[in-house]
């Protein structure tokens, strides 16, 4: 009796012995803590898409599209991703949500109410350039995944846990906090998304991280400091404000090229505030023409309970709805040159003047010096915009007409400025404030900029805030463990062959490198 009790006691040792084995061997080349790689927007502008591999779980914050393809910007295996998470509604960081469906993904994808609005729309707008490459069928798919979150609620999807707090870049766009475990702990993951410049009109102000251990920053302007630090938004936009106002009282027409999601409305919001204070002539009309545009106001119509507190006291009954504006088809405003008119404002699209009817007003309005062309935009280099601003006497217009195509060569007499007060970027002074309120920050990794900008943004930081700072290629991975005693172990950066092997399907990783799920 004695020996079988010791037996089942030897049997007993073993059997735990093997199980703790097993345990052992299956974490040996397992992650200290989550896995992010890089799949957009790494050295440069556009492209946003972030993966996450955490305790089984697969997911991306962001989709956007490179460009007119961008297809690269697609993670591996996308069938195997559990959700994603979007930021907002602009193309670079939505636009492939179609090709991900296409592609296998199955999916919610979460964003807030308003962007769950708006996404559609801005899908819909460059339906053209994806109409070979996505069914009908998978494109409706894909929009009825969509999930809306308020700001603020947390989310536990599978082992991971999220909220949205506002970023104040545009109507519904949002950071994410990510809380992912970690073990015993859990890291804590800050996503910027794209971060506002603080001089929004329409919108509540930004809400700062209050704790991270990691952070994803943009740094689109992080190698820039705008001219002039201002006191609060009505003080950013009173050199519009005035210029429009003197333009218009010498007899002038105002011309402003807007992209018709966020610019268009904020451009509508700031003209309505100083014609109220009579600094614009409040009987002035103005012409909205773009249809894209004015679905869009709808939306920000409907999320009234998002937008600023100036918003609220100012629209008691529909925001954005005043006695001057004039929300038409273009044909109405493009008539209006034509016949005798008080001097009148038309907002259009599109914000680069290279097509739809803001080339078309500008053929009707560049011979009188009288008339102001307002451009509160970046431009790109060489574009017809960037070529007015810097002064250029000859330029080349392309503009449609009864539609025709037509390409004429002009020298413009009308007056052309430049405003930045309208930009939805923050410059660098806006980046480092908004990352110097996460306490507890390990380190940085900065996204969604050209190399410049971001350089500039890293040596700030490191000098600034004292942080440490990586400024990833696309593909790169990381290990983010958790803290670690008073001088926690910052990252771990997967080896150079991890990445190399994503690209031979089934290829074994070698037991250094983790290859999570792909």
């Amino acid at each position: 009796m004695k020996r079988h009790a010791r037996w089942l006691i030897v049997c007993a040792i073993v059997l735990l012995g093997a199980v703790l084995l097993v345990e052992f061997l299956s974490k040996r080349g397992e992650p200290e803590g989550p896995v992010i790689r890089f799949w957009g927007a790494a050295r440069r502008v556009g492209g946003s898409c972030l993966l996450v591999e955490n305790a089984g779980v697969r997911f991306i914050v962001d989709c956007g599209a490179l460009g007119e393809t961008g297809s690269g910007a697609l993670p591996p295996r996308p069938d195997s991703l559990g959700f994603a998470i979007l930021t907002h509604a602009h193309i670079d960081h939505c636009g492939l949500l179609p090709e991900l469906f296409k592609a296998g993904f199955k999916g919610r994808v979460y964003c807030t109410p308003a962007t769950a609005e708006l996404v559609p729309i801005m899908l819909g707008m460059t339906r053209g350039i994806s109409r070979e490459k996505v069914a009908r069928e998978t494109y409706d798919r894909a929009l009825a995944s969509l999930v809306p979150i308020p700001f603020g609620e947390i989310v536990k999807e599978r082992s991971v846990s999220f909220r949205f707090m506002r970023a104040e870049h545009l109507l519904g766009a949002a950071s994410v906090e990510l809380m992912l475990p970690a073990g015993a702990d859990t890291v804590t993951l800050v996503v910027s998304g794209d971060i506002g410049s603080g001089n929004s009109v329409l919108l509540p102000p930004l809400e700062k991280p209050r704790h991270a251990d990691y952070v994803v920053m943009e740094s689109t302007y992080g190698g820039t400091a705008r001219d002039t630090a201002v006191a609060d938004t009505l003080e950013s936009h009173e050199a519009f404000a005035e210029a429009v106002g003197r333009a218009l009282r010498a007899g002038g027409d105002v011309l402003i090229p807007s992209f018709t999601l966020g610019r268009t409305q904020e451009a509508m919001a700031v003209i309505d505030m100083f014609m109220r204070k009579g600094v614009i002539p409040p009987e002035t009309e103005v012409f909205v023409d773009s249809p894209t545009a004015q679905k869009i106001t709808g939306v920000y119509r409907r999320n009234k309970a998002d937008l600023s507190l100036w918003a609220h006291e100012a629209y008691t009954a529909e925001a954005l709805r005043f006695p001057a504006l004039r929300e038409v088809r273009s044909r109405t405003s493009l008539k209006v040159h034509a016949r005798k008119h008080l001097p009148a404002i038309f907002i259009t699209s599109s914000g680069d003047l290279a097509h739809a009817n803001a080339p078309r007003h500008l053929m009707r309005m560049f011979g009188d010096r009288r008339n102001l062309l307002c451009i509160i935009g970046w431009q790109a280099p060489g574009s017809l915009a960037q070529r007015l601003l810097a002064g250029e006497r000859a330029v080349l217009v392309r503009h449609q007409e009864a539609k025709k195509l037509s390409e004429d060569w002009v020298s413009p007499a009308i007056t052309v400025k430049g405003f930045h007060s309208f930009s939805a970027h923050a410059d660098s002074r806006g980046l480092l404030a908004w990352l110097g309120a996460a306490r507890g920050a390990q380190h940085v990794f900065l996204v969604h900029g050209e190399e410049r900008q971001a350089a500039v943004l890293a040596e700030a930081i490191r000098g600034t805030l004292g942080l440490e700072v990586t400024v990833p290629r696309r593909r790169d991975g990381f290990v983010l463990t958790p803290r670690k005693g008073a001088v926690p172990k910052a990252f771990k950066e997967l080896p150079a062959a991890g990445v190399d092997t994503l690209k031979r399907e089934g290829a074994a990783a070698p037991d250094r490198v983790y290859e999570g799920n792909e």
